[in-house]
Parts: structure tokens; C-alpha cells; sequence
């Protein structure tokens, strides 16, 4: 995989945004593949196609490329806020790709680009209490009304954030593969319900212990009202997300309230 690319021509696109866009999605088409399944190659998605810019040529998983300089933050900047919840609600969520990239010798006939990290957020925790509803443009504004959205990564556990580049290095991706390939269990769970088993997760993997009890899980409750304020049953729920997270064979019940992690 080529990290270093000289920046293909842009024409007369007068849009930053658009210009980076244009360069990532063409470098990404080149060395991007499938993560769900041996597909070393996806497809390009028609332009304005909601909330997807890749497909999968062989087993049609989607994916869509958010492209930036930095760090990825634990606030990312999406598209619109109805085609992404359509397509959680849906069962089509795509599967998201954060590439930051750097600028050697901008502006200069020798300008190149590297790519310095490039992460995949598994579909399968791309749910509702990650998606920020975000205001509608002004009236002024060229899209007047138009509402996008935040993803707040804050609410991921770290399961669902797979790193392929890291730091200017690729991960093999037969190891990429076989991390994608462990959060396929959430499947098992219709859409609606993997909310509050992603964050019970989350607080698992925060925690980073091997052995820890229910009212160690119950120290996260003010993060639990922040996602879910009308829940006034949260300690019910929590006691319930750890039944569904042994049957999923992340956990083991060691004694009664206390767990050991598995995965």
C-alpha cells in the first residue's frame, strides 16, 4: 500500500473540501478493500449517493470516507443527519473510514500527500446515540435548512475502532479482517438494540480490568444519562446489556454481579 501520492489535478474546483475529497476518494479507490469479506477491491458509489461512497463488489458492504489533517477527534463532522439515521434504522449503515492525511511542500509543483492514519468504525456500532442531530443551516445559507450531523466516537467502544494505517504504518489486513470480524456478533442484535450494548461495552473496555463487578459498570450512570436522559431504569438496564454481552461471548458470570472479560 502506497501511503505517499502526488495529489491528481483538480481542475477548476474552487472548494478546498471538494479538492480533498476528489484526492482521498482517488487514492482510497486505488488501495482501499473490503473489510467483511477477501474483496481487495470496492467500487465508487454514483456522486450523492447518501451516506455511502464505496460498495463492496462481492458481498456489497458499504462504506463511506471521511477525509481531514489531525487527529481524529471524538467529534467528527458527518453528512445528513435523516440518510444516516434511514440507514442505521434500515440495517444499511455504512461502514466509516477517518483518513488523515499531511501536505509535504504544499503549493509547490513537488507537493505531495501522505497518509498518516486511517481508521474503520464498524457498521455495526454505528448507532442512533452516536449521531448528533446538528442545526439547521440559516436561512441565508446556500442549503437553507439543511441538517447534518456529529458522530460522537466518545460513545465507541474501542472494538469498533479498527486502525488499518497507524502512524504511517498499515496493519496486514488479514489482522484487520480478523478485528473487523469479531464485532460481527452485534448482528445478532437488531439495530435499535445495539445501542445500549455498545455502551455497556464501552464502559467494559474503560474500565481495563479483567475481572469487574456490576457496580463497577454502574460508576459510568452520569454517561448513561447523558445518552439516554428519559431512561429511569438504568441500573435494570445495565444488569439486562450484561446478560446480552455474555451471550454474546465477550464476558462470564464468575459469581453473582461479579464478570470476567473473555474478548
Amino acid at each position: 500500500m502506497q501511503l505517499k501520492f502526488n495529489p491528481l489535478s483538480v481542475g477548476a474546483m474552487t472548494s478546498g473540501s471538494q479538492r480533498t475529497r476528489v484526492r482521498t476518494e482517488s487514492w482510497f479507490a486505488k488501495f482501499g478493500y473490503c473489510l467483511r469479506c477477501t474483496s481487495d477491491k470496492l467500487e465508487a458509489t454514483k456522486p450523492n449517493t447518501p451516506a455511502c461512497d464505496f460498495i463492496c463488489p462481492i458481498c456489497d458492504a458499504p462504506y463511506e470516507l471521511k477525509s481531514g489533517a489531525g487527529r481524529l477527534g471524538l467529534k467528527v463532522v458527518d453528512g445528513a443527519f435523516d440518510a444516516m439515521m434511514r440507514g442505521i434504522r434500515g440495517g444499511r449503515a455504512p461502514n466509516l473510514l477517518f483518513l488523515r492525511y499531511s501536505i509535504e511542500a504544499k503549493g509547490a509543483a513537488n507537493e505531495a500527500w501522505s497518509v498518516d492514519a486511517l481508521t474503520a468504525l464498524h457498521s455495526v456500532f454505528l448507532t442512533p446515540m452516536i449521531v448528533e442531530k446538528r442545526a439547521p443551516l440559516a436561512a441565508t445559507a446556500r442549503r437553507a435548512g439543511w441538517v447534518g450531523c456529529n458522530l460522537l466516537l466518545s460513545r465507541v467502544p474501542d472494538d469498533g475502532r479498527i486502525a488499518l494505517i497507524r502512524d504511517g504504518v498499515a496493519t496486514a489486513r488479514t489482522e484487520a479482517r480478523r478485528l473487523y470480524a469479531l464485532s460481527e456478533r452485534f448482528e445478532e442484535l437488531k439495530p435499535k438494540e445495539r445501542g445500549w450494548s455498545a455502551l455497556v461495552l464501552s464502559f467494559v473496555r474503560k474500565l481495563g480490568k479483567e475481572h469487574f463487578t456490576t457496580n463497577d459498570i454502574l460508576r459510568f450512570e452520569p454517561e448513561m444519562h447523558a445518552v439516554y436522559p428519559d431512561n429511569s431504569h438504568k441500573r435494570e438496564k445495565v444488569r439486562q446489556q450484561l446478560q446480552v454481552l455474555m451471550r454474546l461471548g465477550y464476558i462470564d458470570r464468575t459469581a453473582p454481579s461479579e464478570y470476567r472479560v473473555l474478548l
